[in-house]
C-alpha cells in the first residue's frame, strides 16, 4: 500500500475546508473543456447516494447541548412559535447546494459536520452567495429534538442536515455534496500549496494540530512545522492545521474565516492549474465526494459554467453577529430576523412579515 493511500485511510477528517468548492469549481471548468462524455466519466467515479437509501446512525455519542431537559423543551417552543408560519422562498433564478465537510474517525458513522457552506447561485443578481452556518447553531433536528446543528448529519448524513436547515431556517436546498476531509492534505498538495498570512501565536496552534495530524498518518511532524508566523507557502499539512484553529481569537467564529480564506486561496490556485493537473486532482477528489446531485442537474450547470466562473462571490455567515444569544453551549439565533435577512441575501426579498 502506497503512503498516500495508507494516510488517507488513517487521517481524521480535517475539520473543515469546504474544499466540496474547489471540487466543483474544477469539474466545471474541466467538463466545460471536455464535453459530456467527460461529464459522465467524472460522474461514474463520484459517491452517488439516493436520500431514501441513507440510513439513521445507531448508538450515538452527542454533544451535551448545556441544557436541562426542561430549558430544551422551553426553548423549542419559543423558536416554534418564531418561525411558525414562514414559508420557503420558491425561485427558478436560485439554485442552492449544502457542501459539507465531515469529520469522522472511522467509518461506522456519518461523521460531524464541522462546516457547512450553503452555495447559493443566483442567476438575476448574477452572485454566489456562500453562507457559512456554524457547527454549535441550534437546532430542532428531526427525530434527536434540539441540538446543536452538526449532530444531524452524524445522525443521518447529508439528507437529513439539509432537512434539519430548511425547517430550522426556511431556505430550500436543492442539493448537498458531502466530503470527508481525510483527502485535504493531498488536494492542497496537488495544487501546489498556498499562501497565506499567519500569525506567530496562530503558528503555535497550528504546529499542534500538526502534531496530531501526523501521529494519526504515521507522517514526521518536523517536515511540517511552522519556524513562527509570516508569510508563508504551506503544504497540504500546514494549510490544513491553519484551518483547524479554534482556541485564538473569536474561536468558531475566526475559524470561519479562515475556512474561507483556505477556500479562495484553493480556488485560486485551480484557476491557475493545467487541464492535466486539474484532471489529476478532480480524478483523486471524487470517490471522496457523497452527493445527491443528479446527472441531469450537473449536466445543466456545465452549460452555465462559463457564465456562473464570472459571478461575484458574497460571503456571510449564521448567525450574524448583531442577531444571536448563547444558551448552554448552542448559539441561539433572532430568528425571524435571522430567517428574513438570509432570505433576503440570497433570493433578494423574504417570506417574512
Amino acid at each position: 500500500m502506497s503512503k498516500k493511500k495508507k494516510r488517507r485511510k488513517k487521517m481524521s477528517g480535517a475539520k473543515k475546508a469546504i474544499l466540496a468548492l474547489a471540487i466543483v469549481f474544477s469539474i466545471l471548468l474541466l467538463v466545460a473543456m471536455g464535453g459530456y462524455g467527460l461529464l459522465q466519466s467524472y460522474y461514474g467515479r463520484s459517491n452517488f447516494v439516493k436520500d431514501s437509501d441513507v440510513k439513521l446512525a445507531e448508538g450515538l455519542n452527542l454533544e451535551d447541548t448545556g441544557l436541562l431537559a426542561e430549558e430544551a423543551a422551553a426553548l423549542k417552543q419559543k423558536v416554534s412559535e418564531a418561525i411558525f408560519g414562514i414559508e420557503l422562498p420558491n425561485s427558478e433564478s436560485v439554485y442552492n447546494i449544502l457542501l459539507i465537510g465531515v469529520d469522522r474517525r472511522d467509518d461506522s458513522w456519518y461523521g460531524n459536520s464541522d462546516s457547512m457552506i450553503l452555495v447559493s447561485i443566483n442567476k438575476d443578481q448574477k452572485q454566489i452567495h456562500m453562507t457559512s452556518f456554524m457547527r454549535d447553531l441550534y437546532a430542532d433536528i428531526p427525530g434527536l429534538g434540539v441540538q446543536k446543528l452538526n449532530a444531524a448529519n452524524a445522525y443521518g448524513g447529508g439528507p437529513l442536515l439539509v432537512q434539519t436547515i430548511e425547517e430550522n431556517y426556511k431556505i430550500h436546498i436543492d442539493n448537498y455534496a458531502s466530503v470527508d476531509f481525510s483527502a485535504m492534505i493531498d488536494i492542497v498538495d496537488l495544487v501546489g500549496g498556498i499562501t497565506l498570512d499567519i500569525s506567530d501565536e496562530e503558528a503555535y496552534s497550528a504546529n499542534e494540530s500538526i502534531m496530531e495530524m501526523c501521529s494519526l498518518s504515521g507522517e514526521d511532524p518536523n517536515l511540517h512545522y511552522f519556524s513562527g508566523g509570516g508569510t508563508i507557502h504551506m503544504d497540504g499539512y500546514q494549510a490544513v492545521a491553519y484551518a483547524r484553529i479554534r482556541n485564538i481569537g473569536n474561536a468558531d467564529y475566526e475559524r470561519t474565516e479562515r475556512q474561507r480564506i483556505v477556500i479562495g486561496k484553493i480556488v485560486e490556485a485551480v484557476k491557475g492549474l493545467s487541464i492535466s493537473e486539474l484532471n489529476n486532482m478532480v480524478n483523486e477528489m471524487l470517490p471522496e465526494v457523497t452527493h445527491n446531485v443528479e446527472e441531469t442537474t450537473l449536466l445543466s450547470l456545465l452549460t452555465q459554467a462559463p457564465t456562473l466562473l464570472g459571478y461575484e462571490i458574497v460571503q456571510s455567515r449564521v448567525p450574524y453577529d448583531d442577531l444571536f444569544t448563547s444558551s448552554g453551549g448552542m448559539l441561539v439565533p433572532d430568528f425571524e430576523a435571522t430567517i428574513q435577512r438570509l432570505q433576503t441575501e440570497i433570493y433578494g426579498e423574504s417570506t417574512v412579515g
